[in-house]
């Protein structure tokens, strides 16, 4: 039995700063959907640096969220 996988969705995410509270760091993640499945992970860094940019809060990290279907053949 043979398995392929197949790209359903991918996921910008980036994570934002929104302070200490009780010690701990608090993250706003904020998600972008409908990205092209080939999308190259340079091109999406590319383009979360410049969404970044716009934000009032820092950004502290850049996540690809990837949804994938295990399909039998």
């Amino acid at each position: 039995m043979a398995i392929r996988t197949q790209k359903e969705k991918t996921t910008l995410r980036l994570e934002l700063d929104n302070g200490i509270v009780d010690g701990r760091q608090r993250i706003i993640s904020k998600n972008f959907t409908k990205v092209k499945t080939s999308a190259q992970d340079e091109d999406l860094y590319a383009t979360a640096a410049a969404i970044g940019g716009l934000q009032s809060k820092e950004v502290l990290g850049v996540k690809r969220l990837e949804e994938i279907s295990l399909v039998e053949e």
